[in-house]
């Protein structure tokens, strides 16, 4: 992978090309090549240029997996418009607010099933909904593709690729914009740390509004190697996603830790259903070790166990560490981050903001994401641009991961400010804690989230209510404004919730109440 590719555009142009007789997508029933994927390509940028869509313009796709939403990341990739994939399941509420920070100018939809969903989001944001067709796309001639790769090589390298949506403290989800030259860099290393060739087949498991799917997409369809899209009715059914997997002969799999400690309590993981994995690559959340244990202890001899570490900002994947046998010599806490990918920088900083063994990591280098999109307050914030001598002008991301360095490895501690990972999933409790309060019977909210076992927590929501409402009308308020992974496992309805000192909301007495 070189980089005189300095946008995505014409490399996967140039991927396509090589490859165009190798298969892109695998589905259960069809296969399309790289050739079938360029020909979708060619016709959605005439698509999108015909809708007067131009370079800066971005657009919504509600993914659901199907090939032209995948070609259609490809063509705005080429012409410079920056996508953002939302959650169709999403309540419009929330979609309706990614929508509006993202200022998208379209919303695309790949399945006709959630239509009627999405007609109305459009509706409310006021943007057109189109439908993917292939029928309705237009026929290109040599002329009109010669000119839209006119169009690529004008998109330099920090332009917007994507726009990804992480849980946001003020309520409104923050739009993580990645650039181009992020994903070049990230796509490269990607490549050669997991040794892809066109001979690997990646399961995508992860849903396309989510930060894992960035490996899949990327290091897998621009690297030559197939993608196994993994369809959403699957993936509660243990026995029947392995089977798939397994049938379709995949050899990566990148999941979050949840789905692969299901996996094995329900003992549906092994090597003989999974005969030609070769690594299986976890991140998103931490894996206690003895949890992990009894996965690499199915698999030490077929495929490589990876821990993987990386926040949205600084492009999906920050650190690889591949597990071997003496890390279980102890099987406390969670494995080791390792140490950073190559071409990064980072610094630990203590709470005085100095340099130290355990702090807070802040990432720097050209992983690191140009900012929240449409948002100057939270950018400013979060991304620093460095003055020191030392690393002068360089950006950096202060992850509020805190983390401690023994021996150059490092390791998760904890967290400096509110926000927890659920389910794979980056969660800020005062998102929930503001929908809440919203509601006009709740005088007060608060969040906590209570660890139930080395492998899993759950979400507990604490109200301040004079009227006593129903937990069933509650959790049917936050399911219209939430996801289902930011819905609280349950709700406690208490006439005022205890203070500290200052006056504040007492977490630590919330977290000592006995909850069943």
């Amino acid at each position: 992978m070189y980089l005189y590719h300095y946008n995505l555009g014409l490399l996967s142009s140039e991927v396509l090309a090589i490859h165009a007789n190798r298969p892109a997508l695998r589905y259960s029933d069809k296969t399309y090549s790289y050739g079938d994927l360029s020909c979708l390509v060619d016709k959605l940028a005439a698509m999108l240029t015909g809708k007067g869509m131009v370079k800066g313009d971005v657009i919504a796709i509600g993914h659901n997996k199907q090939p032209m939403s995948y070609a259609l990341m490809l063509a705005s990739l080429r012409l410079g418009i920056p996508y953002m994939c939302i959650d169709v399941a999403s309540p419009l509420n929330r979609n309706q607010r990614i929508m509006a920070a993202g200022g998208a100018a379209l919303l695309f939809i790949d399945d006709p099933t959630f239509q009627p969903l999405m007609l109305e989001l459009a509706r409310v944001h006021g943007c057109p909904l189109c439908i993917l067709v292939e029928e309705d796309l237009p026929r290109i001639s040599d002329e009109e593709h010669s000119a839209q790769l006119e169009l690529a090589r004008q998109v330099d390298g920090a332009c917007i690729a994507y726009i990804m949506f992480t849980s946001g403290s003020t309520g409104i989800p923050k739009g993580v914009a990645v650039t181009h030259q992020n994903i070049l860099h990230f796509v490269s290393w990607g490549t050669n740390r997991f040794r892809i060739s066109p001979c690997d087949n990646f399961a995508n498991l992860s849903p396309m509004y989510f930060d894992n799917s960035v490996f899949d997409f990327y290091v897998g369809l621009f690297s030559g190697a197939s993608l196994t899209p993994i369809p959403r009715k699957i993936l509660n059914e243990p026995y029947d996603l392995v089977a798939y997997v397994g049938q379709m002969e995949c050899t990566v799999w990148f999941s979050v830790p949840s789905l692969l400690m299901y996996l094995s309590t329900m003992k549906a993981m092994n090597p003989v259903s999974l005969p030609t994995l070769r690594s299986i690559v976890f991140g998103g959340e931490g894996y206690p070790k003895v949890e992990l244990k009894k996965l690499y202890a199915l698999f030490q001899s077929q495929a490589e166990l990876v821990n993987v570490y990386g926040p949205t900002e600084c492009t999906c994947i920050c650190s690889a560490y591949t597990m071997v046998d003496s890390d279980f010599d102890d099987t406390q806490g969670l494995p080791t981050l390792g140490k950073l990918n190559e071409n990064f920088d980072y610094q630990i900083l203590g709470e005085d903001g100095d340099a130290a063994e355990t702090g807070e990591l802040c990432l720097i280098g050209p992983n690191v994401a140009s900012g929240y999109f449409n948002d100057t307050e939270r950018t400013s914030a979060a991304f620093v641009t460095i003055t020191d001598p030392c690393r002068y002008s360089k950006r950096m991301y202060r992850t509020g991961d805190l983390v401690r360095e023994e021996n150059g490895m490092l390791y998760f501690v904890g967290r400096k400010d509110n926000q927890i990972k659920h389910m794979g999933y980056r969660i800020e409790l005062e998102e929930i804690e503001h929908v809440l309060t919203r509601l006009p019977y709740v005088n007060q909210s608060a969040v906590i989230y209570k660890r139930t076992h080395a492998s899993h927590g759950r979400l507990i929501s604490f109200i301040a209510s004079t009227e006593h409402p129903a937990e069933d009308l509650v959790l049917r308020e936050l399911r219209e404004n939430l996801p289902e992974y930011m819905i609280p496992a349950k709700i406690i309805i208490m006439a005022v919730l205890p203070k500290n000192q200052n006056g504040k909301v007492d977490k630590q007495k919330l977290q000592e109440i006995d909850i069943d």
